[in-house]
């Protein structure tokens, strides 16, 4: 038998003495805290309150743990505490995060700041080499090409999120959003709210959405169901209770129709829609003075809306005041005109959903047509892409103004001149 030389058995005990070493490491691999478990399996499954959970059991725990770091992030994400999320990233980039984990929550957090560009190239690869099915991918890169207008590769991801996760009305009702801008989708829209509604029956957007899909289907008796069921989880909905009361008009249920038309503009004060719906009935029953009473005061809130001025003329014209009534046809063809340039310009940007000439045409038009607050969030969206962006800074600055906001009217003053929205003025607005 040959003799074990002195080497021999120094490389003998080293191996031994490795092993236990070896199998701990393999061990901890293995045996992942029970919290941990928890809230993998929760994000995974879209319960964010249960991670939440577990999360604050894991880090009372472990307040160390990077992992938990970058998990409680992607949850603070989904509840739109992005200040928060920002605050965990900066934490777990400190405690040696993985490169690639830092990156995707740095994207998600952009994409629900709609920072789109910044977001979008992490996401698409994130989305192309996942290994299994994320949900919050998924749903991340959906929210990007939806509020960019790249309508075809939205439609892909929303398709996948779907075949990913079969169980979350999500992705049929964010379907729905394609298909509403599209006449001749009426079907398929109608199947997206279906789809939301087998998995969550209590999704009211999405019975919400079912019920103006088939009033405008001209399904009104199948509308008229499911506004009930819609008001029955909202009763206190104007929104729900105009197009209720829309349909029982089509549906010649004039007294109906008033009292649900009442009860949106008690709900909403401001509630123009709701006087114009008014105003056709008086219409109908040739009461033109309560018309006109109903147009007036919707004109008041909406200044702007082609259908109430061309009504209003005709009003004029029947209580015998022809002058006025030239003046209000002559004000809605070039409001009409207005509108028309709007959709071109709608069109060019669903061709191509960068343009940022046509963002800028969108932000001008609802700015100039009285549609202030549609107006800043597409200045805001310009920005979210281009910081220093001087047009979309200064229409902010004018909006700000007007609202005697002077700080933030300041900050983006600064802006347009090429020195940088100040500190507190992004903080106002709330860009993190």
């Amino acid at each position: 038998m040959a003799r074990i030389g002195p080497r021999m058995r120094l490389a003998i005990v080293v191996a031994v003495l490795a092993v236990p070493a070896i199998l701990a490491a393999r061990l901890g691999r293995w045996s992942e805290p029970p919290e941990e478990r928890e809230t993998r399996r929760s994000i995974r499954e879209g319960r964010y309150d249960d991670a939440e959970a577990s999360l604050q059991r894991w880090l009372a725990a472990v307040p160390g743990s990077v992992d938990a770091r970058l998990l409680k992030g992607r949850v603070e994400v989904t509840k739109n505490r992005l200040a928060e999320a920002a605050g965990d990233l900066k934490l777990a980039m400190s405690l040696g995060g993985n490169h690639d984990d830092l990156l995707l929550l740095r994207a998600l957090i952009a994409a629900k700041a709609g920072r789109h560009s910044e977001a979008e190239p992490t996401l698409r690869r994130a989305f192309a080499e996942a290994r299994e099915p994320d949900r919050q991918v998924d749903e991340a890169l959906a929210r990007v090409y939806l509020e960019t207008y790249d309508m075809k590769r939205a439609a892909a991801v929303l398709d996948r999120w779907a075949g990913d996760f079969p169980e979350d009305p999500k992705p049929h009702l964010w379907r729905a959003e394609i298909h509403a801008r599209d006449a001749t989708e009426a079907d398929r829209l109608l199947d997206d709210y279906q789809e939301a509604l087998r998995r969550d029956p209590s999704l009211a957007s999405a019975r919400l959405g079912l019920a103006e899909a088939l009033r405008t289907a001209h399904r009104n008796a199948d509308a008229a169901v499911a506004y009930e069921e819609y008001l029955a989880l909202r009763p206190d909905d104007a929104a729900a209770h105009l197009g209720a009361g829309r349909n029982q008009a089509e549906l010649g249920n004039e007294s109906t129709a008033s009292r649900l038309l009442q009860r949106a503009i008690e709900l909403d004060g401001n509630n123009a829609a709701a006087h114009t719906e008014l105003a056709q009935l008086c219409s109908r029953r040739g009461d033109w003075a309560g018309a006109l009473s109903h147009l007036d005061r919707a004109i008041a809130l909406e200044p702007f809306e082609v259908g109430m001025r061309y009504h209003r003329s005709l009003a004029l014209a029947r209580l015998g005041r022809s002058g006025e009534a030239r003046a209000e046809q002559a004000f809605a063809t070039r409001l009409r005109d207005d509108l028309d340039q709007l959709n071109e310009v709608r069109k060019r940007l669903v061709a191509a959903p960068g343009d940022r000439s046509s963002q800028l045409e969108i932000a001008r038009w609802m700015f100039a047509h009285g549609h202030d607050k549609e107006g800043a969030r597409w200045a805001e969206k310009i920005l979210a892409e281009r910081p220093l962006d001087p047009d979309a800074s200064r229409m902010l600055a004018d909006y700000h103004d007007r609202r005697g906001e002077k700080g933030l009217a300041n900050g983006y003053r600064l802006n347009a001149s090429g020195g940088g929205i100040s500190g507190a003025a992004r903080e106002s607005s709330g860009r993190p």
